[in-house]
């Protein structure tokens, strides 16, 4: 928790008006709209009862929790590198607004797994937890046919392209980081999809329908974007 919390505190104020062309400032409207009508719902939906009085340490709500507060990780790190170095504004705004999203609701999946009295961090690979439903679940089968069999979760960046956005400048960074940006939240989509249909309680349910509904304005929203870079 250190660690995000680290994130969080760096990120810092910061001004969310989006000047320019009308379709930048559109851009702008758009994901700040998408994090103020999802906010409340998450924060709702994080309050609510756990649900069954035990969680499974190895089934889907679990594994949901722990997968997909490292995919937020992710996201939030490629988002603060962006915000750090890019001179665009739409990007700018879209990353801080990705950044403390991301980084909030990873605080409600670390609050649940401490009410279920269940450690952070599991035995299970990478989405396992996918291939637990009926007929192992389509979207448990990540890219190679077998739940966690990539050794990656769905979306996710791998070593040599982080390397490659931390070491890129001006409109090549801008343009890698919304092409990795827009397959990891694709990923979170596909990820938050199953939970939808194999969490066992109605508090992660709720939240991933949500992830759902939000990431995929968002990513509507970046091939706009990207389209223009």
């Amino acid at each position: 928790m250190t660690g995000s919390n680290a994130a969080a505190a760096s990120i810092g104020p910061e001004a969310r008006d989006v000047t320019g062309r009308p379709r930048r400032k559109h851009l702008g409207i758009v994901f700040v709209a998408v994090v103020i009508l999802t906010a409340a719902a998450f924060f709702a939906i994080g309050r609510l009862s756990a649900g069954p009085a035990s969680v499974s340490d190895a089934g889907p709500d679990a594994g949901f929790a722990r997968d997909m507060q490292a995919h937020h990780a992710q996201a939030v790190e490629m988002a603060l590198l962006i915000r750090d170095k890019s001179a665009n504004e739409e990007i700018r705004t879209v990353a801080y607004d990705i950044a403390t999203t991301q980084q909030q609701q990873n605080g409600q999946m670390f609050a649940w797994l401490q009410d279920w009295g269940l450690s952070q961090t599991g035995s299970a690979p990478p989405m396992a937890w996918m291939g637990s439903g009926p007929a192992g679940h389509e979207g448990g089968t990540g890219h190679s046919g077998q739940p966690g069999a990539t050794g990656r979760m769905e979306g996710m960046a791998t070593p040599e392209q982080m390397q490659t956005l931390r070491a890129s400048s001006g409109a090549e960074a801008d343009r890698l980081f919304t092409d990795l940006m827009i397959r990891h939240h694709q990923g979170g989509v596909a990820m938050a999809t199953a939970a939808v249909s194999l969490a066992e309680t109605a508090r992660v349910r709720d939240f991933a329908a949500r992830i759902v509904e939000a990431q995929s304005a968002e990513i509507t929203a970046l091939q706009e974007l990207r389209g223009r870079l």
